[in-house]
């Protein structure tokens, strides 16, 4: 073996930029002497785990070659430094070689020996001194860095990597910095580590380091969210309170196992007090809710909520206290959820799960309100998300209503309260001075700060419950203790029940003497809403203002109630009216055709003038193009309604209808119900039956004599007649043939006649009535079978007269395109299409969150003036909301890119929204509806390949958009001056090649 030893330098570069950021390094140096390069790499990454590094944060060590000046950190040392100043290089690209500008430290060395007070004229060798004093010995030039300063004076005050420390001090480290986090510490900062973790007495930090031990995956954090950790530790745990380990570890483990998104909905939560394990999610990844404190004393979950269905389903037949469950339901109520198979548990089901907050409801609002659910509306899911939306009203899920406790316990029949409801009138918030002997002052109203939060935005942007609705709750409160005092009368009188209870003047119930009756309020009345509302900065909703609005017009005065008050007359609702002109605003509701005709330019017709302002006149101006809005089915409106405004689908789609289980289809189906009814009738002769018959009479009839053959048989034939009709007389001469053929006929004359036995069956039945009238009179008593043949539209109308509740293909076809409402017509096949659309959109984690969210507004008008040319300007954004403070707004696109490649796709987008000019009116939206940021929501219509992309407006994009806008609007105000509507092209120009087509030019140049 040989024994032969050889230097080995290794560079070990950072693995990769978030390594080289957490470490502060950029690579490290290693050399020794050994046999083989297998040892040398053995011993620096032994080394490396040494000094405190991580084998996985470096690549594989790569051995150089030595530089030629003595700057090498000392042999067997895993060096950072020195990659600071030097870097591979040279002619191999292998040799480290010095970093132009960088300095060696061996030339500061010198320096340091100049300045010894010992001086040695020795000739230096390489036998080191035997005296043991080395005071006087020159300092290696490691011992130094690039500026010439010793490294122990540095490190004294060099700030200290935080991955390279221990788990303890590492969560410390993060621990106490305030603000934000730091991959490095001070040595002041170190030192204090050092000292909160020696210091056994503190039993917070020695708690909270504890937790952390037992979950290792706080330690796999980066330094960002280790520091978001401790500070969400903080909050939920502050210094100087008593704290059990047992609730730190809980939240440990709950932290750790969170979706880094649910991490701050967790510790707002825990700040809150509840105690939550995880942040439950609808399949389209809002927040589902359920850990907060409600009327069941535990978090509701899933299979409490499933529980919770089943027994409103079974309210609906029993009275039971929804408290105190008797054994009997609880039983029946386990078997619903067990066999999994009726269909409106199953619908109610997926609509709680699929809503924001459907776990945060009370258990007397999800029974009552199961309970209350119109029958058989599970079958339309909008309609019964609509219903869910309008009765799903409760704040305080802690205490809920009482009204809303009697309706689930059966002890009450009245309807759940819904939102915005004119028929109940608990649910109509009445005026202050109808409800009491004196007007409700704020102080007396006990405001409900508890809050239900259906969206994971963040608890302190959601709006407060005003004291409006805190006083309304108060009050129905009040109403239902109200009740109980009425004594029981005829249910005729339930409603001057309630009206008394209400503190209304009831004929027979109230006291005429009461002097409340007759009183003047002292102060207008506060519950009237608001004429201008501010929805943000410079906008302003003014529907109030409008002519025919429900507000339109009002005026605060001070009423005067008189005794005994008249019953309040129903008069119709007034009929909406929308003004010629819309002043700058808000506006909501305006419906698509007044939007469309009403002032301003839009952004679509500024897209018009984009293609030339000689399109724009022929389109707005002078209206020569035109351009009507047909009613073929167009799937991009069709996924709109569907995902942002499903509660107008009836009113605006035509759906083709399902054709029934049982419904006749074809022709071969409607001959199958006619054979079956043939079948069913009383069996009719048949013509062989008959002539079976016939012959019978005719076999028993006397035979004829016959009058074929000679003379000597007609002779045989006339001595077999009677002897009346043997009427020749005289010699043999008498007897020719002809007279005895006339004797035959004569008797012949006189015998029955025999009934025809061929024909059809209806002329064999004529002959049948000659001899048996009695049985074909029967016979005609009997139904007539139906025809099997001839034309389609025969054979249905032949069913109908027989089984008039048949259904047919056809007719629901036939009905469903006539279109009587001029609605646009859907095929089957396209509808499930858009719902395959919807539910891409909705299960898409972020376009779900934005669709889906309850506080979003759909198809709101925008009215401005632009402040460059004074001109009348429209938008109206698809959907426009309020997340952390900011107005955000959204298109919902379709597109068909099926054939395009992954790598090529969102080139493709941004050419799609460039070239359609997406971006413009993306601008022109942030411009008039103050919006501050912007998206589409791309989904791909394809059948059965619907991706969805979230597109967000980057700032130049909308920077771009804007300006594009502003100077097509400046063009059209400008033609507007003047008159002057230009072609795309007014001038002659030259083509010229383009590159591609110059590199073709010079090619074929070549080739000739």
């Amino acid at each position: 073996m040989s024994n032969d030893k050889e230097d080995f330098a290794l560079h070990c570069p950072v693995k990769n930029e978030e390594a080289r950021k957490r470490l502060g390094i950029k690579a490290g140096f290693f050399w020794t002497t050994a046999k083989k390069l297998s040892v040398a790499v053995s011993r620096c990454i032994a080394v490396m785990d040494d000094k405190g590094y991580d084998e996985d944060d470096f690549k594989k060590p790569v051995r150089v070659n030595l530089p030629a000046v003595g700057d090498l950190p000392p042999e067997g040392v895993f060096d950072t430094e020195f990659c600071n100043r030097y870097e591979k290089g040279g002619e191999d690209g292998k040799t480290m070689m010095l970093i132009p500008g960088a300095a060696t430290a061996d030339q500061f060395h010198g320096e340091a020996v100049e300045n010894t007070t010992v001086i040695n004229d020795t000739p230096v060798t390489d036998t080191e001194a035997d005296s043991d004093d080395s005071s006087s010995d020159p300092l290696p030039a490691y011992a130094y860095n690039v500026n010439g300063e010793l490294m122990s004076d540095v490190e004294e005050k060099m700030l200290q990597p935080v991955a390279s420390m221990g788990e303890r001090h590492r969560i410390l480290s993060q621990f106490i910095l305030e603000g934000e986090f730091s991959h490095r510490i001070t040595p002041e900062q170190l030192s204090e580590v050092n000292r909160m973790e020696l210091d056994m007495d503190d039993t917070y930090i020695q708690n909270m380091l504890l937790a952390c031990h037992n979950v290792p995956e706080i330690h796999k954090l980066d330094n960002p969210n280790l520091w978001k950790f401790t500070d969400a530790f903080k909050k939920i745990f502050p210094q100087g309170k008593r704290h059990t380990l047992h609730m730190m570890m809980n939240f440990v483990q709950a932290y750790s196992e969170a979706h880094p998104i649910d991490r701050i909905l967790l510790t707002k939560e825990w700040a809150k007090g509840n105690r939550v394990s995880c942040i439950n999610r609808t399949p389209s990844g809002n927040n589902a809710g359920g850990g907060i404190q409600s009327d069941r004393k535990m978090p509701q979950t899933i299979l409490g909520l499933e529980f919770e269905i089943a027994l409103g389903l079974l309210a609906r037949k029993y009275e039971f206290d929804i408290y105190s469950l008797p054994l009997e339901i609880e039983l029946k109520a386990n078997s619903i959820m067990n066999s999994v198979d009726d269909p409106e548990w199953l619908a109610t089901r997926e609509l709680f799960v699929s809503m924001p907050g459907g776990l945060d409801y009370s258990r007397a609002c999800v029974i009552a309100t199961v309970k209350t659910t119109p029958e058989n509306l599970y079958e339309s899911p909008f309609r019964q998300r609509e219903y869910l939306n309008k009765v799903l009203t409760e704040t305080d899920h802690a205490n809920p209503d009482p009204l809303v406790v009697d309706i689930a316990c059966g002890r009450s029949s009245m309807p759940m309260p819904m939102k915005g409801s004119t028929s109940d009138d608990e649910e109509k918030p009445q005026p202050t001075g109808e409800l009491a002997d004196e007007p409700a002052t704020p102080e007396a109203v006990e405001q409900d700060t508890t809050e239900h939060h259906p969206d994971p935005q963040p608890l302190e942007n959601e709006p407060p419950v005003s004291q409006t609705e805190a006083g309304y709750q108060k009050i129905r409160a009040e109403l239902h203790e109200a009740r109980k005092n009425i004594p029981p009368k005829n249910p005729v009188d339930v409603g001057k029940q309630l009206a008394a209870a209400r503190g209304e003047y009831v004929e027979g119930i109230s006291d005429p003497d009461d002097p409340k009756w007759v009183k003047t309020e002292t102060s207008p009345r506060t519950n009237k809403p608001e004429i201008v509302t501010k929805v943000a900065n410079g906008i302003f909703d003014v529907t109030a203002l409008l002519k025919g609005s429900s507000i339109h017009g009002e005026k605060q005065e001070v009423e005067t109630t008189v005794s005994e008050p008249e019953m309040p007359e129903t008069k119709p609702e007034p009929q909406y009216t929308w003004p010629e002109y819309f002043e700058p605003g808000r506006y909501e509701g305006v419906p698509n055709d007044i939007y469309h005709a009403a002032n301003g330019i839009s952004s679509t017709m500024v897209k018009d003038a984009r293609v030339s302002l000689m399109y724009y006149e022929g389109r707005h101006v002078s209206k020569t193009i035109k351009k009507e809005r047909s009613k073929v089915l167009d799937m991009g409106n069709l996924v709109h309604v569907l995902a942002l405004q499903p509660e107008i689908l009836d009113a605006e789609f035509s759906i083709e209808p399902e054709i029934p289980e049982g419904a006749l289809t074809t022709t071969a189906t409607i001959r199958a119900v006619i054979d079956e009814y043939n079948a069913s009738l009383t069996p009719q002769l048949s013509a062989d039956e008959i002539k079976t018959l016939l012959e019978e009479y005719n076999s028993s009839l006397p035979a004829p004599v016959p009058l074929g053959g000679d003379k000597d048989a007609i002779g045989v034939a006339y001595l077999e007649l009677p002897d009346d009709f043997k009427r020749i007389v005289g010699d043999d001469k008498n007897f020719t043939a002809s007279t005895m053929k006339a004797c035959i006929k004569e008797y012949n004359a006189t015998l029955p006649p025999q009934v025809r036995t061929s024909g059809n069956r209806d002329a064999l039945l004529e002959q049948l009535a000659i001899i048996n009238p009695d049985l074909v009179a029967q016979e005609a008593q009997k139904p007539q079978p139906l025809k099997v043949s001839g034309a389609k539209a025969d054979l249905i109308q032949a069913v109908k007269s027989v089984k008039p509740d048949a259904v047919f293909a056809d007719e629901l076809l036939d009905a469903w395109r006539e279109n009587p409402g001029n609605k646009i017509l859907v095929t089957r096949q396209q509808y499930e299409t858009a719902l395959a659309i919807q539910s891409a959109l909705y299960a898409h984690p972020e376009a779900g969150k934005l669709l889906q969210n309850p506080t979003r507004a759909v198809e709101v008008s925008y009215f401005g003036i632009d402040d460059d040319t004074g001109l009348d300007i429209r938008v109206r954004p698809d959907v426009e909301l309020e997340y952390e403070g900011l107005r955000i707004g959204f298109d919902l696109k379709t597109i068909s890119m099926w054939d395009v490649k992954e790598d090529s796709l969102k080139s493709r987008l941004h050419r799609e929204i460039t070239m359609r000019d997406y971006h413009l009116s993306a601008g022109m939206y942030c411009n008039v509806a103050d919006l501050d940021k912007f998206a589409w929501i791309f989904v791909n219509k394809d059948e059965g390949y619907h991706w969805v992309a979230v597109v967000w407006a980057s700032d130049s994009l909308l920077e771009l958009g804007k300006l594009e806008y502003r100077r097509t609007i400046r063009a059209i105000a400008n033609a507007m001056d003047t008159g002057e509507w230009p072609a795309p092209v007014t001038a002659d120009y030259t083509d010229e090649l383009n590159d591609y087509d110059l590199r073709r030019l010079e090619a074929l140049r070549e080739m000739a």
